[in-house]
């Protein structure tokens, strides 16, 4: 295949790097021979040192991490290096970047044989783990026994499965058998880099490609063991309202939800849209009592006008049908008993508990009239 040299290295443009050894690596190689435009660009020079790179205004990441930024365009650039595991964990690593590191031995410490391809300047394939060939057959295969120091590998394959997926690919054998053997230490990543991970999964093309393979590999036995259907497909487009019909597939309570929440640390808009699609899923009938306890429940019938981003994420749910009434109409129901305001009651005098239960009263005749008789709400 021939590669867009021009491209691929354009965003070197603005120095003179013509005396380095420089080649463009891993996911832009894969995805070139995949006929889709890169969406990242990586960079190894080889033979190379960090007061080299400093000296041509490059600006270094980390103290102690050889990846250096442009001067000018600020794409990442990084010295070849190993990697050696010296701790538990995804960033328990000794890297060296001494400069007679070989470029295959670079790509050697990589996840998949996809992953582990460069491209010259002048456009030569760099292909020391047959990369190409499982692109061909479809394979997501490790490199070398290295692949078990790292534990987010089995996420990230998980991950490659649905951003890949409208190729099929599928893991080899012989990696399978490694990433099952692997799931236990999954406990050693932080929950950060499981959210992240999991999150780029339910972002990606086809998601269900790569979930589908969480309970096979015995993933989810050590992350969540309670959740254990997968949807076959997804309606929604956003990643947290494909959480919300992953999460509604195990048909959770609120004591569930609250369980995930301290497990996996979830942000607080993210646990409130999870909140509101449990408690509207769980009402399958038009009871006006039950629907206003619901509204105000969920905080709709305060002051403040609810979130937008919520209401945007619980709209967009209803193309999956998690709600057995529509949240257009919930949103609807909302918008009417909202305008019953305070106003009227204070103005013939009534305060504290009096006031509270007008107000409870008229939103309740306004909400069982439009659910009984809609269009016929009083004040409409």
């Amino acid at each position: 295949m021939k590669f867009d040299t021009k491209a691929l290295f354009a965003p070197l443009a603005g120095i003179d790097w013509s005396d380095l050894e420089i080649y463009v690596v891993g996911g832009a190689v894969r995805d070139t021979l995949l006929g889709q435009k890169p969406r990242d660009i990586d960079y190894v020079i080889v033979g190379s040192t960090p007061e080299e790179l400093l000296s041509r205004k490059f600006q270094q990441v980390g103290r102690d991490f050889p990846v250096f930024l442009h001067p000018k365009t600020h794409v990442e650039v990084a010295l070849a290096r190993t990697e050696r595991k010296a701790k538990t964990g995804h960033t328990g690593f000794v890297v060296n970047a001494d400069p007679t590191i070989s470029l295959n031995t670079d790509l050697k410490r990589r996840d998949f044989s996809i992953n582990a391809m460069a491209v010259s300047p002048q456009g030569h394939l760099i292909d020391p783990y047959q990369g190409q060939s499982d692109i061909s057959q479809r394979y997501l295969r490790h490199i070398s026994g290295a692949f078990i120091d790292d534990p987010l590998r089995v996420l990230r394959g998980i991950r490659f499965l649905a951003q890949l997926g409208k190729y099929r690919f599928h893991i080899a054998e012989e990696t399978s058998h490694l990433m099952e053997s692997m799931a236990a230490s999954l406990i050693e990543l932080s929950v950060e880099r499981i959210i992240v991970e999991l999150d780029k999964t339910l972002g990606a093309l086809k998601p269900e490609y790569g979930l589908s393979e969480l309970s096979r590999l015995k993933i989810m036995q050590v992350l969540a063991p309670e959740i254990s259907k997968y949807p076959a497909r997804f309606e929604c487009k956003s990643v947290d309202s494909r959480l919300a019909e992953w999460i509604c597939m195990q048909e959770p309570t609120l004591q569930c939800l609250d369980i995930y929440r301290k497990r996996f640390k979830l942000a607080n808009k993210r646990h409130q849209f999870l909140e509101s699609i449990i408690l509207l899923r769980k009402q399958n009938n038009y009871d006006a009592l039950i629907c206003l306890q619901i509204m105000v429940r969920l905080g709709w019938l305060r002051g403040n006008a609810p979130d937008p981003e919520i209401d945007q994420l619980l709209l967009e749910t209803d193309c999956a049908g998690l709600c057995a009434i529509p949240i257009a109409k919930w949103f609807r129901w909302r918008d009417l008993v909202r305008g019953v305001t305070a106003k009227p009651f204070v103005d013939i005098g009534l305060s504290g508990k009096a006031l509270g239960q007008a107000i409870y009263d008229a939103r309740f005749k306004v909400l069982s009239t439009e659910i009984s008789a809609p269009g016929n709400a009083p004040g409409l």
